[in-house]
């Protein structure tokens, strides 16, 4: 065994050898469809799905119709979801038994593509018109064009703004029709929106940057902080006062032990935890933002198709999410879902035969199924000719999020062998900060040094094995 494969097993070895059974062998496995198409001579090739929930559904409704309409490639999908994605990935893989298809975080892609993962796509892409990458926004192809190859094909990307609840704005005095523009306003809303009940303890609140999921690295990027600089391939966070000053926006939403007087929306540190327990799950009617918990929040062009699904009742609106003074507008466009193969894949061909369906066009002036899919999910298609289309930039609500690609300066998550590291590092020293186990400068020059560390580690593991 090579140090690749002794690399991936050593990383694979915790997920156990239960997940390899689970997804090398689905319960859907030999359905008398599969069967069928066996007996009629078909490639049967499997594609994991990243997503899961109606999502899931409106892509294995695409890939029947994929079914129907040729009579060489069978395709079976799997539903794995996002959860431990790498590992599993990791562990098909050191077991010798991978997908054909991968749908993939654009992180994760960068991460796995850096040791050789994946197939490379070149050939491919010149091969498909409509993969032509001068289609798609400026700042998606750099995300799967990684080191001199094409390593996967993007199928959604988002970006973020303000949603709001409408009620929660009327019960506050606001008018809903005003949503805050500019940053002195937008906590002025978030104060106005937290409500306490006689105890003292938070009913609702206004704005939780952490809610529904931590997004530091999206406020200091608004907040006109580099988290990476791609051309030095190194962090110099510690030393961003924008870095840091987005570290100290997140620590006001805590209580300060040293002030006489706390701000409305501060909380202990202590509730912290005993406060997010008490949210819902994401994809249910008991999603803070839907249950009222929380009146304000930073969600993706995906809510247009969440919300009439899980909160038909709830009164909603969009705008772009509001940013400190002095910074040029932005949009944060954070990454991808791309679709892969696995370079030790068993039928390369049949999976590229899927992938030229799935990305073009069906017929002189039809939408291709990658279009459809992310009007079912509501995604916003990587391509900009599709994301100009009617069903996108005709829609109230969903045409905000566009726009916001359009027509501002788009922001990413750095390509990079540690992509996700970098997420997560940012994350963790945001915890830090919040429960007050390291103040803000101590935060950002903690991501500096760790990220810096880890790339060099990560960069010599690479020469290594390229050696």
């Amino acid at each position: 065994m090579n140090n690749f494969r002794q690399t991936i097993a050593k990383l694979a070895l915790p997920v156990g050898i239960a997940i390899a059974f689970i997804l090398v062998w689905p319960d859907q496995a030999g359905t008398e469809a599969e069967r069928q198409a066996l007996r009629e001579g078909r490639t049967v090739i499997t594609y994991w799905d990243r997503h899961s929930g109606h999502e899931h559904r409106a892509r294995v409704r695409l890939i029947e119709e994929f079914n129907a309409v040729q009579d060489e490639v069978f395709v079976r999908t799997v539903p794995i979801g996002y959860n431990a994605l790498m590992e599993k990935t990791l562990t098909s893989t050191a077991g010798g038994a991978p997908p054909d298809i991968l749908s993939i975080d654009g992180g994760i892609m960068a991460q796995l593509a850096a040791h050789r993962l994946f197939l490379p796509l070149d050939d491919f892409v010149a091969d498909v018109p409509s993969l032509d990458p001068e289609l798609f926004f400026p700042h998606i192809w750099p995300m799967v064009d990684i080191d001199g190859h094409v390593w996967g094909i993007p199928t959604t990307t988002d970006t973020y703004c303000l949603v709001w609840n409408r009620t929660a704005f009327e019960e506050a005095g606001l008018d809903p029709d005003q949503p805050p523009e500019d940053w002195d306003t937008f906590m002025d809303y978030i104060a106005r929106l937290t409500v306490r009940s006689e105890t003292g303890a938070i009913e609702r609140m206004g704005f939780l940057p952490w809610v529904p999921w931590c997004q530091i690295y999206q406020w200091g990027v608004l907040f006109g902080g580099e988290w990476f600089n791609e051309e030095l391939g190194r962090s110099e966070a510690g030393s961003d006062p924008n870095i840091i000053a987005a570290y100290e926006w997140h620590q006001s939403f805590t209580v300060d032990p040293d002030a006489d007087e706390q701000l409305p929306h501060a909380m202990h540190p202590e509730r912290i935890e005993s406060f997010s327990r008490g949210l819902g799950d994401y994809m249910s009617a008991n999603n803070p933002f839907y249950s009222g918990r929380v009146a304000m929040i930073s969600e993706g062009e995906w809510q247009v198709a969440f919300i009439p699904r899980y909160a038909p009742g709830l009164d909603w609106d969009v705008a772009p999410l509001p940013q400190p003074p002095g910074v040029e507008p932005l949009a944060f466009g954070p990454s991808i879902i791309a679709d892969v193969i696995p370079a030790t894949a068993h039928h390369p061909e049949a999976a590229k035969k899927f992938l030229r369906w799935f990305y073009s066009p069906r017929g002189e002036g039809q939408t291709s199924p990658a279009g459809d899919y992310n009007e079912a999910i509501r995604n916003i298609p990587p391509r900009i000719y599709e994301a100009m289309e009617p069903r996108f930039i005709e829609h109230p609500r969903f045409s905000i999020f566009v726009k916001q690609l359009l027509e501002r300066r788009v922001v990413r998550y750095p390509i990079t062998p540690i992509t996700q590291f970098i997420s997560d590092q940012a994350r963790r020293q945001r915890e830090r900060v919040t429960f007050g186990r390291a103040t803000p400068e101590e935060a950002a020059q903690a991501f500096e040094d760790s990220v810096n560390r880890e790339l060099e580690r990560i960069e010599t593991l690479i020469e290594r094995r390229r050696q």
